[in-house]
Protein backbone atom coordinates (compact mmCIF):
# COMPACT_ATOMS: atom_id res chain seq x y z
CA UNK A 1 0.00 0.00 0.00
CA UNK A 2 3.09 2.36 0.78
CA UNK A 3 4.05 1.72 -2.59
CA UNK A 4 1.06 2.44 -4.37
CA UNK A 5 0.99 5.85 -2.56
CA UNK A 6 4.48 6.85 -3.24
CA UNK A 7 3.51 6.28 -7.88
CA UNK A 8 0.42 8.16 -6.67
CA UNK A 9 2.69 10.74 -5.62
CA UNK A 10 4.84 10.76 -8.17
CA UNK A 11 2.06 10.99 -10.57
CA UNK A 12 0.61 14.10 -9.22
CA UNK A 13 4.01 15.51 -9.28
CA UNK A 14 4.18 15.05 -12.46
CA UNK A 15 1.06 16.18 -13.39
CA UNK A 16 1.08 19.31 -11.49
CA UNK A 17 4.23 20.62 -13.62
CA UNK A 18 1.64 20.48 -16.69
CA UNK A 19 0.67 24.19 -17.59
CA UNK A 20 -2.73 24.30 -15.58
CA UNK A 21 -3.52 20.57 -16.12
CA UNK A 22 -5.31 19.91 -12.29
CA UNK A 23 -7.42 23.44 -13.67
CA UNK A 24 -8.86 21.57 -16.07
CA UNK A 25 -8.28 17.76 -14.97
CA UNK A 26 -8.67 15.63 -11.72
CA UNK A 27 -5.49 14.70 -10.28
CA UNK A 28 -6.17 11.23 -9.36
CA UNK A 29 -8.38 10.24 -12.54
CA UNK A 30 -7.14 12.41 -15.24
CA UNK A 31 -11.23 12.87 -16.22
CA UNK A 32 -12.21 16.18 -17.60
CA UNK A 33 -13.95 18.94 -14.97
CA UNK A 34 -16.95 19.88 -16.61
CA UNK A 35 -19.92 22.70 -14.66
CA UNK A 36 -22.53 20.16 -13.06
CA UNK A 37 -22.10 16.64 -14.35
CA UNK A 38 -18.32 16.32 -12.70
CA UNK A 39 -17.14 19.64 -10.66
CA UNK A 40 -14.63 20.25 -8.94
CA UNK A 41 -13.29 20.22 -6.08
CA UNK A 42 -10.15 20.97 -3.82
CA UNK A 43 -8.85 18.77 -1.31
CA UNK A 44 -8.48 19.87 2.20
CA UNK A 45 -5.05 17.99 2.93
CA UNK A 46 -3.15 17.71 -0.50
CA UNK A 47 -4.74 21.14 -2.36
CA UNK A 48 -5.31 19.50 -5.55
CA UNK A 49 -8.27 19.65 -7.63
CA UNK A 50 -10.33 16.79 -7.65
CA UNK A 51 -13.57 15.36 -9.09
CA UNK A 52 -16.91 13.98 -7.52
CA UNK A 53 -15.43 10.47 -7.95
CA UNK A 54 -12.02 10.59 -6.28
CA UNK A 55 -13.51 12.48 -3.13
CA UNK A 56 -15.37 11.79 -0.42
CA UNK A 57 -17.12 14.77 1.92
CA UNK A 58 -16.19 14.50 5.46
CA UNK A 59 -19.13 16.47 8.10
CA UNK A 60 -16.53 16.77 10.58
CA UNK A 61 -14.10 18.69 8.71
CA UNK A 62 -16.57 20.17 6.38
CA UNK A 63 -14.20 19.56 3.39
CA UNK A 64 -13.33 17.26 0.68
CA UNK A 65 -10.91 14.88 0.81
CA UNK A 66 -9.50 12.73 -1.95
CA UNK A 67 -9.27 8.73 -1.78
CA UNK A 68 -5.29 8.99 -1.51
CA UNK A 69 -5.19 11.21 1.37
CA UNK A 70 -8.17 9.54 2.91
CA UNK A 71 -5.75 5.88 2.80
CA UNK A 72 -2.70 7.95 4.05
Amino acid sequence: MKQKLDEEGNKCSILSKQQKFNEHCCIRCCSPFTFLINSKRQCQDCKYNICKNCSTYQKKEKAWICSVCQQA
